[in-house]
């Protein structure tokens, strides 16, 4: 009984995230649908996406990929056998400290801006213009990193107090930030895509600002003081170092993807950008939701040194991750082209445009069941302060996709890229959960692989059906409504379908998942 309080209750945690998440994500929608009706997959696009990327991936790097994996569990431990006046010092401290740091790299972000386009981008000085607007874009988003990686901070001690509602709901501000702007002034921008940018840092500063009162009504009182010789700042540095490539290896992957992109056609690295937000989107309404709250209930039971509640607890999450995975990768790949044309083919973005996007896509879904894979068990090395083991198999797999990548840009171009992005998680995934049982003992990966393939089955079967069904709708020339709503019936009868052969296949997990679902929903009302 107390297993399935914990399930209960991380399903109830994974739901806070994952409304806010669903909303922000339509949002998201919204801002990549302005995007591509302004900027398209032109030079204007390819320059905004690098721009864009370079202040993103120090982000990815410092905030969420190495900050937030070694801060969460340390600070759980502290929460749990340490008085508040001590937690609180460390929360203070450990801020301003970051802020510092922050400011400092925002500094020479700017300052070696030409240094790192040239690097990210190389591919874009023979186009006259194009360097220079990269340069002036990725100098203006800087400053978005300061932001940014303090929300993060944020975020990890709002999940530590159980609170995950707000921190998920920090990305709509940020939409909503871009959306304005661009609504504002883009129509009259002689450069729409600078406006995009002005919104990017506009929207960081709000991501911070919503959770700060939250903080405070937690107990941060935010006393200025800085301290890089603080005992439990030290530690937190020293399980960051290595985590700031490990943790954030799919995201330097993507970089690097993004810069070989920038050597082929026009388009390219933008075309990547589209595919890839579809992705995110697919990922955001389950996966990343479920990694939100997984890494605080890993930490709690490490804290308890309860390491058998974790492995059911990581074990749950996998056949959960299957479940749902497996179906939304099959929809993508069955559906590609009909859903990047019928959420961007308009404006700047044309038949060329969807082509493009649309064969990343298809590669990118292969990917998807294990990028969500990768999102259940990381945060488990990350709850036991290991961020070491993804270092080193971060590194084999950063040589293995550009390898990869280099093979397959030739005959594939842009999409080579990124079916080479999902074959590199497929090796992350199996790495890490290989390194995981060394660590922690037998998984009992028998159960959730047999959830698997289960799920694949049914999910390879649905997707058949829609990939041969579509076409006899003769939807070309139809009107964006009539699309949109034979989209969305596709993918509710692509659902119907897919739960359908589960019970038969698989009734026993499906009935224990909505048995979780109803017990968790009955919880969440009381």
């Amino acid at each position: 009984m107390e297993s399935d309080d914990h399930k209960s209750r991380l399903i109830r945690s994974t739901a806070s995230v994952a409304v806010p998440t669903l909303v922000s994500r339509v949002l998201g929608y919204i801002r990549d649908l302005l995007q591509a009706y302004y900027l398209g997959t032109g030079n204007s696009a390819d320059a905004f996406t690098i721009a864009f990327t370079i202040p993103n991936l120090f982000r990815r790097l410092t905030g969420e990929g190495a900050m937030t994996p070694a801060f969460v569990p340390t600070f759980t431990e502290l929460k749990r056998n340490r008085g508040r006046n001590e937690l609180w010092a460390f929360g203070n401290v450990f801020f301003w400290d970051l802020a510092l740091l922050m400011a400092v790299t925002t500094g020479l972000g700017v300052l070696f801006a030409p240094g790192l386009v040239k690097v990210i981008a190389y591919g874009f000085g023979d186009v006259a213009g194009k360097w220079g607007l990269t340069i002036f874009m990725t100098r203006v988003m800087f400053p978005y990193l300061f932001f940014i990686c303090l929300a993060a901070l944020a975020s990890g001690i709002l999940n530590s107090f159980g609170r995950f509602f707000v921190p998920a709901s920090t990305p709509i501000l940020f939409n909503l930030a871009v959306i304005a702007a661009v609504t504002g002034w883009a129509g009259s921008s002689r450069d729409p895509a600078l406006v995009f940018a002005v919104g990017v840092v506009v929207g960081g500063v709000l991501q911070l600002a919503l959770q700060v009162p939250f903080l405070w009504r937690e107990g941060m009182r935010f006393t200025f003081g800085i301290s890089f010789r603080h005992p439990v700042v030290r530690r937190v540095g020293k399980l960051m170092v290595p985590g700031i490539f490990g943790a954030s290896v799919y995201q330097v992957n993507f970089a690097l993807s993004r810069m070989i992109a920038s050597g082929l056609e026009k388009g390219s690295t933008s075309a990547l950008y589209y595919a890839s937000r579809i992705e995110e989107l697919t990922l955001g309404l389950f996966s990343i939701a479920l990694a939100a709250a997984l890494l605080p209930a890993f930490s709690e039971q490490v804290a308890a040194r309860d390491i058998g509640e974790m492995k059911k607890t990581l074990g749950f999450s996998l056949k959960l991750t299957a479940i749902v995975a497996f179906p939304a990768a099959a929809g993508l790949m069955a559906l590609n082209g009909p859903i990047i044309r019928t959420l961007f083919e308009r404006g700047m973005f044309d038949r060329g445009s969807t082509s493009l996007s649309a064969s990343c896509l298809l590669f990118f879904a292969l990917g998807l069941p294990f990028v969500s894979g990768v999102k259940v068990v990381a945060p488990a090395f990350f709850s036991l302060k290991d961020t070491r083991t993804p270092v080193a198999i971060g590194i084999a797999v950063m040589l293995v996709n550009t390898a990869v990548s280099l093979l397959l840009m030739g005959p594939l171009r842009v999409a080579g890229l990124a079916l080479s992005l999902s074959l590199s998680q497929v090796l992350n995934f199996v790495l890490l959960f290989i390194w995981l049982e060394r660590k922690v003992g037998p998984l009992r990966k028998g159960q959730w692989v047999l959830t698997a393939a289960k799920s694949a089955a049914a999910a390879t079967v649905m997707g058949t059906a829609l990939r041969l069904l579509w076409p006899a709708a003769a939807l070309e020339r139809a009107a964006f409504v009539v699309r949109a709503g034979a989209l969305a019936t596709a993918i509710v009868a692509g659902i119907v379908i897919y739960v359908a052969l589960l019970r038969v296949i698989n009734p026993a997990d499906l009935k224990s998942v909505v048995g979780i679902l109803k017990r968790a929903a009955g919880k969440e009302r009381s």
